[in-house]
C-alpha cells in the first residue's frame, strides 16, 4: 500500500526502472481500492482513449477516475474494447535515447541542447500546428528532416552547425533501428542515402608572421597565456586543458594524461610536456600560500585549483588587442598542428597527438593535399637543369 501512496495510483508494467518512468515511452496503469469497493486495475491509455506520455497527467486523470468512482459515477472502458495503440513522439523517443545511449557519449551535453532545438521546430504547411517533437517517430519523412535542415540554412548557421544536427538525428534513428522502436530511416530510400551532409569548407587559420605567437602571448593575462602555452606545446583542445587536473599530470616524466571520459573520441592520450610547460606547470603546482594543490585540483583553474570553465572573454579582449581578429581560440590546435608536420614529425604521431581516431582525418585537419602540392613544385623545380633555373625572367622574350 505504502508503494501506491508514493506513485500516487499510478505505475507502469514495464521492465524499466521506477526512476525512468517519467521518460519511457511504456503505458501509464491506474490502481484504486475504494473502501467496501472493488479493486481497480485500469489502463489509463484505454480510458482516456490516447497515450499518457507524461506522469502529471497521469496523476491528474488517476485523480479524475477516483473522484468518479467514489461518486458512484465511474463506468470502465470493457477489456475487450479496441485499445488505442500508444504512439511514441520523437519527443518522447529523445528522452529515452539520451537515458539509454545519449548519456554515453562524449558530445551528450551538446546533443540534449540540440535536441531542445530539433524538437521544438515547428513544420510548416502541417494542420493543425505541430512541431517535429510531437510527431509520431515512425511517421517522419525524409522531407521533414529536409525541411529542419533547409530552416537552419536559412537562418545563416555554418555547414558544421547543422551537419552536428543531422549527424545526431542520423544515429539516433540508427539506433532507434536497432533497437525495434522503427523499421526505417528516412535518411535513406532503400539502400540510397538521401540527405548528404553540407559541404563545410576547412578552416586553415594560421598566425601569419613571425611575431603573431608573442604578441598574443604579451595581449593575454597570465592565466590566458598558460592555457596558450598549453594549447601551442599540446596540441589539445581547449576544454581538454581546462579539465586537467594535477592527478593527471607526471612532473617526474614530463608527461600529462587526458583520460578518455575527458577525450572527444574516448581514447586515453598520454603527451609529452615541453621545457616551456613544465616551467608554467611547476609555477602552478602551488597555490598563493606556498602549498601544493591537492591531486584533484585544476592545473588551469584559478588561485585555489578550482575549474575555471572557459576563457573566451579573455581570448577575444587578448585576439584583438593583438590585432587577430578573426583569429579562434581553435585555430592554436590548427596552428600547432602543423608546425608538428612542418617539423617532419609522422602523421601517425601527430595524429596521435591530436587525439584523432583515423589518419584520414589528420590529413583533413593538416591540409595535407596542400603540402604535397609544394613538394610538387619543389620536385619540378628540382628536375630543371640549374642554367634554366637561374635564366632571368626579364630575358625570357
Amino acid at each position: 500500500m505504502r508503494e501506491r501512496n508514493r506513485n500516487q495510483g499510478v505505475r507502469k508494467r514495464c521492465d524499466c526502472k521506477r526512476k525512468d518512468w517519467p521518460k519511457c515511452p511504456h503505458s501509464w496503469y491506474f490502481n484504486f481500492k475504494a473502501t467496501n469497493g472493488p479493486h481497480y486495475r485500469l489502463s489509463l491509455d484505454r480510458e482516456v482513449g490516447r497515450h499518457i506520455d507524461s506522469k502529471s497527467t497521469a496523476i491528474a486523470e488517476a485523480e479524475r477516475i477516483r473522484t468518479a468512482i467514489r461518486n458512484g459515477v465511474f463506468r470502465p472502458t470493457p477489456v475487450s474494447a479496441p485499445a488505442l495503440a500508444p504512439v511514441l513522439t520523437f519527443r518522447a523517443f529523445a528522452e529515452v535515447w539520451k537515458v539509454r545511449r545519449g548519456c554515453q557519449l562524449a558530445s551528450g551535453k551538446d546533443d540534449v541542447y540540440r535536441l531542445t532545438t530539433i524538437c521544438a521546430f515547428m513544420l510548416p504547411g502541417v494542420e493543425p500546428a505541430t512541431t517535429l517533437g510531437d510527431k509520431s517517430l515512425d511517421a517522419i519523412t525524409t522531407d521533414d528532416v529536409e525541411v529542419f535542415r533547409d530552416a537552419r540554412k536559412t537562418k545563416g548557421l555554418s555547414a558544421s552547425a547543422i551537419n552536428h544536427d543531422l549527424r545526431l538525428l542520423r544515429k539516433m534513428f540508427n539506433w532507434a533501428i536497432r533497437k525495434g522502436y522503427v523499421t526505417r530511416t528516412p535518411f535513406k530510400v532503400g539502400s540510397e542515402a538521401a540527405i548528404p551532409l553540407e559541404r563545410e569548407i576547412p578552416r586553415n587559420k594560421r598566425l601569419q608572421d613571425a611575431d603573431a605567437e608573442q604578441r598574443l602571448l604579451d595581449a593575454a593575462n597570465p592565466h590566458l597565456r598558460g592555457v596558450i602555452t598549453a594549447m601551442l606545446d599540446t596540441a589539445c583542445r581547449p576544454g581538454e586543458i581546462l579539465s586537467l587536473q594535477w592527478c593527471d599530470v607526471s612532473l617526474d616524466r614530463r608527461e600529462l594524461t587526458i583520460r578518455a571520459e575527458k577525450e572527444k573520441t574516448r581514447r586515453e592520450r598520454i603527451i609529452p610536456v615541453s621545457t616551456r610547460l613544465m616551467a608554467i606547470l611547476e609555477m602552478r603546482r602551488v597555490d598563493p600560500a606556498g602549498q601544493e594543490l591537492p591531486l584533484g585540483a585544476y592545473v588551469f583553474g584559478n588561485a585555489l585549483g578550482q575549474r575555471v570553465k572557459s576563457v573566451q572573454g579573455a581570448w577575444t579582449n587578448a585576439r584583438k588587442a593583438a590585432n587577430l581578429a578573426d583569429f579562434q581560440l581553435r585555430d592554436l590546435r590548427h596552428e600547432v598542428a602543423s608546425r608538428f608536420d612542418e617539423a617532419g614529425v609522422p602523421i601517425v604521431y601527430v595524429s596521435s597527438l591530436l587525439g584523432h581516431s583515423n589518419l584520414s582525418t589528420t590529413s583533413r585537419y593538416l591540409n595535407i593535399h596542400r603540402r604535397g602540392l609544394h613538394l610538387a613544385m619543389q620536385k619540378l623545380e628540382e628536375s630543371r637543369p640549374l642554367h634554366k633555373r637561374c635564366t632571368n625572367p626579364a630575358n625570357a622574350h
